[in-house]
């Protein structure tokens, strides 16, 4: 029987028993649609239990077949298991247990073999796909504690906090996996000798933030926590070194779109030279980059972000502008330890200056800023605003282009991807373990599929990949179960013919 042949037998059973049940209600409760909702949930999971009991047989069957006779004499080996040592093994919403069972020859020195574990490769307390997808997505939006809690209520599925964890961290590094796969694909559109004509316009914005990594450490003699405990578990008090990493969030979208056509992250420390304007030229190019297309970036201008641009789109029509509201914060700054009644007007002629590309006048006021700087700074500032100011007009003044962009009708201060950084460096990382750096990126990743509305596709690349690995690798479990004498090779063979004959497609694999 096929998979749509099963499906239809059992709604029409369903529905004909249902209509039965239903036929006896009260009037009140027939016509609630919540009291018949009510109804199909309580079906439902008795409906997933009943369907791995029969998995549980149909594999037991099928295991004792395949190996059920000795491949050193021939004769029937006894199957042994243990009622309190079973399998526990989770799915989404279920726990269920599964035998052991192992089979052994007496009448000779045949090795024996452990036949569920040696098919399905589970170990006792694996957790399926489904169930590892949806905890890592809850993680992605809240703290792994959060996250086993809305396991529970949502799903009553009871995961202990470490094991979500665990979950998460394997889903991330697919995450890696799948946006590299998703890179190459965008930059080999772009690297054809095929002319493109693209989108009219593209706004590339990027803005870097600083997350806290480090490991914990024993304390040293001058620490204030040295010769203390820990307050919850046994052993001495450690300390954090503190170390700064930036995370850079990168948004490419049509000006105007509300929704992104492409995300994407980089952390500097961990990605190699010339990362930045790979990512950025391949999330342009799933955004629609042609040859024609004007590239508008805005950002910071620090992170190598103006250098990042300029690199990943020679040959393009491109501008990059710093963000306004960063240039005003400077003239801001400058204007807090001057001194007289006209402070004010110096900062409206200023900011004038910067908007109106004045170069002239922008040297008057920043040399004007310098005579009426206070003579002792605040004693919180470590470099003077002044001189911090001047140092980021003349280092960056052709990039000062807010008044062009907003002639053009498009953004001039990047509020959106520093948006964007905030959440994946502030409530994003407020985990247990997200602070390492080895996890930085995995984290941030997965969190931008996820807002860039790619999760289902990266549900279903996940699922082909993992059931092509496990084919992959029952095929070599029972090529190692004949070659070590546990398995005799007819059986496989005639087991692996009759599965093949009756399989349906899986999708694509890798």
């Amino acid at each position: 029987m096929t998979e749509p042949e099963l499906i239809t037998d059992l709604q029409g059973f369903v529905k004909a028993s249902v209509e039965d049940h239903l036929a006896s209600w009260p009037l009140a409760d027939l016509a609630s649609l919540d009291v018949t909702e009510l109804l199909a949930r309580r079906v439902l999971r008795p409906l997933a239990e009943a369907c791995f009991e029969a998995w549980k047989a149909v594999l037991e069957r099928a295991a004792l077949e395949l190996a059920r006779m000795c491949p050193g004499c021939g004769r029937p080996r006894k199957c042994k298991w243990r009622s309190e040592d079973l399998m526990h093994v989770q799915v989404l919403g279920l726990d269920f247990d599964v035998p052991k069972l192992y089979l052994e020859c007496s009448h000779c020195e045949a090795p024996g073999v452990s036949i569920t574990k040696l098919l399905t490769g589970l170990s006792s307390h694996d957790a399926s796909t489904e169930l590892e997808l949806v905890a890592s997505y809850s993680a992605a939006e809240h703290t792994y504690k959060q996250a086993s809690q809305e396991l529970e209520v949502h799903h009553g599925q009871v995961v202990e906090r470490t094991k979500v964890r665990r979950m998460a961290l394997t889903v991330e590094s697919e995450a890696l996996e799948y946006a590299e796969q998703q890179r190459r694909e965008a930059l080999e559109l772009v690297s054809g000798e095929a002319r493109t004509v693209g989108v009219e316009r593209l706004m590339v914005q990027g803005d870097g933030g600083v997350v806290r990594t480090g490991r914990l450490v024993k304390c040293e003699p001058e620490d204030e926590g040295y010769g203390k405990t820990m307050a919850k578990r046994e052993g001495p008090r450690r300390k954090r070194e503190v170390q700064n990493r930036e995370v850079i969030t990168l948004d490419v979208r049509e000006p105007g779109a509300v929704a992104p056509s492409g995300l994407d992250v980089v952390v500097p420390c961990e990605a190699e030279e010339g990362a930045r304007p790979m990512r950025m030229l391949a999330t342009a190019a799933r955004s629609g980059l042609g040859d024609a297309t004007l590239v508008l970036g805005l950002g910071d201008l620090g992170s190598q972000l103006p250098e990042s641009f300029d690199e990943a789109f020679v040959g393009h029509r491109a501008i990059y502008s710093g963000d306004w509201k960063h240039a005003r914060n400077y003239v801001e700054g400058a204007k807090a330890v001057l001194t007289g009644t006209e402070v004010d007007r110096w900062q409206r002629d200023m900011l004038d200056a910067v908007w109106g590309r004045d170069q002239g006048r922008r040297d008057a006021l920043l040399a004007e800023a310098k005579k009426r700087r206070v003579e002792v700074l605040p004693a919180h500032l470590e470099r003077c605003p002044v001189q911090a100011l001047t140092s980021y007009l003349r280092n960056n003044w052709e990039r000062m282009h807010a008044a062009q962009f907003k002639a053009m009708g498009v953004d001039f201060v990047s509020a959106r991807a520093e948006a964007q950084v905030r959440e994946r460096t502030k409530r994003r990382f407020a985990v247990p373990g997200a602070w390492r750096q080895e996890n930085l990126e995995g984290k941030a990743t997965l969190r931008a599929i996820i807002d860039e509305g790619h999760w289902t596709q990266f549900c279903t690349w996940v699922r082909a990949r993992r059931q092509g690995r496990f084919q992959c690798q029952l095929m070599e479990r029972l090529e190692q179960a004949v070659r070590q004498g546990r398995l005799s090779s007819g059986h496989v063979a005639k087991a692996l013919g009759a599965s093949e004959a009756g399989a349906e497609p899986v999708g694509e694999t890798e």
